[in-house]
Order: structure tokens, then C-alpha cells, then sequence
């Protein structure tokens, strides 16, 4: 098992080993020429099960690059040894096949406090990437085995003010929290809103706008071990060129009625984007595509850190391939089982022929503290 370093001590190991690979084939979109682009969201049940999202969708469209299709998801019983077959989400599905929305498909996913599955549906007026409605979404009280249907996340908001999300969802202190860029367009212009659920996902209320250059795009966020919560986003600047070794970060220190100034983290092989975990143990970890510019563009890195901060080198789990992959989320799992270890999964769109990507999964095991 390859032993990945920080300095002189190994903090955590890899599988599978002998990295950079191609990671264990989780969807296998080849087989029917089809494609998997964003839509990665995957979390851990209360009762140990693992529930992991992915999109269906045209493998012709833009190359395998758009939203045209459905959301599916898998099902471990087993820490993620073994899966189900897929389990289509009928409510992404009656959209596909209607004519009021172009597609629905999930770009977010969590397990609340006590238990409950929220997953965040992302509503789509064509097939690259332009958004028609707010987001929605839809509860399961039996870990997924049931789901309710769509609810509005914030009636009183329209496309212009919440639209997307990378997964960018957690819990903190019995309460939901999830964070959405704004507009219909591609490249989401404006700042993000912050919203928060205290009763479990049964209702979202906005909590603040985050102070991020309007034009930053891709977002992720979590909570430090001080109880503050941290949020990451990429530095995206259409007419200029892009700073992909120092990105901007915000911290609040009331769950999100007040906002830091913008501040930069340095991430030497680069991020475009990012996707942060819960602390597992002694490490932070954060994973992403090694940025579209500079020497080496288009890897799957992984980061590590005691902060969630300050990182480390990083380490390349999958080499550059060409097309557009690396889109990923993470989950821990074994953390409801006080016998069980904890270990972070990451899953990552890689692709298999220019755009058109499969589902990946990489384990982080053996971690320094655990």
C-alpha cells in the first residue's frame, strides 16, 4: 500500500496503492457510450450504509460535457466493499422526460443530524450548463430508499440568486448547512448565498452573501476543528489570467451572519475545483483537478493538512487525461460505528474518451490519529 508523506511522517496511505492510477471503476458509462459529467455526491448513512449520486447523460451532447439526462445512485451495505445495481431518482427521471425543465440532477447530498437524506436537485433549461429554476429538494427518512417529492430550498429566490452547487453541503451544532452560486448562465456571476436548515432539511431559511469576487466559480466549505466554518472558491476570472496555486477562503465565526475578508491558501501542484473533507483524525484533506493552466494542468491531486489551511504538497492520484474529469466529493465512512475506522472515499469523474467519463472511487486509509 502506497504510504503517502507530509514532510518526514507518513500521515495516511492509499488505495488503490502505487498511485497515480485510474482509481476502482465504481460507474461504468463506456459501455453504453455515455457519460457521468458533475453530479458526484455521496455521503454516509446513520446506519453505516453508503448512498453515492451520479448523472446519466448524453454521451453525444457536447461530448459527453452536458446535463442531458438523470441523476442515479448506488448503494453500499457494506462500508463500500460491494454496491447495488443503480437506483434511477424517479423525480430526475419525470423531468428528463417532460417538457417544463430541461433536466434535474443532483449536485449536492447530506445526511442531517437525526438521520435524514437531503439531496439537492439543480434544474437545468439546456444542455450545457444554463440553469431555468432555483434549486429544489427532496428528503428520504429511509436512507433512500423512498424520497419525498421536490421542495423549493428558498421560495422567494429566483435563478439569479441561488442556482448551483458542487456539493458544497455539511452539518455543524444539529444544524444543515449548503451554499449556492448564483445565475442562469454558465459561469455563475455574483456572490453566493448561505443558507441554513435548523430542523433537519425540513425547511431552509438564507442566512448571508458571501464576500467572494463576482466572478469566482466553484465553491466547497466545511467546519474547522474551532468550530468556525471555512469556505473555499476558485478564483475564476474570465479576461484575466488565474492565480490556481493560491486560492480564496472566507471564515465566519457565527455560522454565517458575518464573513472575514478574502484570504488566499496556497496549494503548490494547483486546484480548480476543490472539494474539502471532515477532519478525519490529525488531516483535512482536499482534492480537485490540478488546475486548466501552468506546468502541469488536468491531474487529480489530493491535499492534506492538520488546519484545513495550511496544505501540503499534495500527492496525484490520477494523471491528466484529455477531456474535462476530476469533478469529485468525498464522504467519511465508519464515522457512526465507534468500532469501526474512519476512512475518507473520494469519487471523481475520469475520463474515458475525450469528455465522455466514468464514476472512479480512491480510498484514504491508515490516517495519523485515527
Amino acid at each position: 500500500m502506497k504510504q503517502a508523506s507530509v514532510g518526514n511522517s507518513t500521515r495516511f496511505s492509499i488505495v488503490p496503492a502505487n498511485i497515480p492510477n485510474g482509481g476502482i471503476l465504481y460507474v461504468n458509462h463506456r459501455a453504453s457510450w455515455r457519460s457521468g459529467h458533475g453530479g458526484n455526491c455521496l455521503t454516509e448513512c446513520s446506519d453505516g450504509d453508503i448512498i453515492s449520486f451520479y448523472s446519466n447523460v448524453s454521451g453525444e451532447l457536447h461530448g459527453g460535457h452536458g446535463v442531458g439526462g438523470w441523476s442515479e445512485y448506488r448503494r453500499s451495505c457494506d462500508g463500500g466493499q460491494t454496491w447495488s445495481k443503480p437506483l434511477m431518482l424517479d423525480y430526475s427521471r419525470r423531468v428528463w422526460e417532460g417538457d417544463d425543465i430541461y433536466s434535474a440532477l443532483v449536485f449536492g447530498l447530506t445526511t442531517a443530524p437525526n438521520g435524514t437524506l437531503i439531496a439537492y436537485v439543480c434544474r437545468f433549461e439546456k444542455d450545457l450548463w444554463v440553469k431555468k429554476l432555483p434549486p429544489a429538494y427532496l428528503l428520504t427518512y429511509d436512507n433512500g430508499i423512498t424520497w419525498s417529492e421536490p421542495r423549493e430550498l428558498d421560495p422567494d429566490a429566483d435563478v439569479e440568486d441561488a442556482s448551483l452547487t458542487f456539493d458544497a453541503t455539511f452539518t455543524h451544532d444539529g444544524k444543515v448547512f449548503a451554499i449556492f452560486m448564483p445565475g442562469a448562465a454558465n459561469y455563475c456571476p455574483g456572490p453566493y448565498a448561505f443558507y441554513v436548515s435548523e430542523d433537519n432539511g425540513e425547511s431552509f431559511k438564507g442566512r448571508s452573501r458571501l464576500p467572494f469576487h463576482h466572478e469566482n466559480y466553484y465553491v466547497t466549505g466545511g467546519v474547522l476543528e474551532s468550530g468556525d466554518i471555512i469556505v473555499y472558491s476558485y478564483p475564476y476570472r474570465e479576461n484575466e489570467e488565474i492565480d490556481e496555486q493560491n486560492i480564496d477562503y472566507v471564515i465566519t465565526s457565527d455560522e454565517g451572519k458575518t464573513w472575514s475578508e478574502v484570504r488566499k491558501a496556497h496549494f503548490p501542484k494547483r486546484i480548480r475545483n476543490p472539494q474539502l473533507s471532515e477532519k478525519i483524525g490529525d488531516c483535512y484533506f482536499l482534492h480537485g483537478r490540478s488546475g486548466s493552466h501552468g506546468d502541469d494542468p488536468g491531474n487529480f491531486v489530493l491535499y492534506s493538512s492538520e488546519d484545513g489551511i495550511n496544505w501540503d504538497e499534495g500527492v496525484v492520484l490520477k494523471e491528466k487525461t484529455p477531456g474535462g474529469d476530476c469533478y469529485s466529493a468525498n464522504t467519511v465512512v465508519g464515522k457512526y460505528d465507534p468500532y469501526a475506522p474512519n476512512r475518507l472515499l473520494i469519487q471523481s469523474s475520469v475520463s474515458y474518451h475525450g469528455s465522455r467519463v466514468n464514476e472512479c472511487h480512491w480510498w484514504v486509509e491508515n490516517i495519523l490519529g485515527t
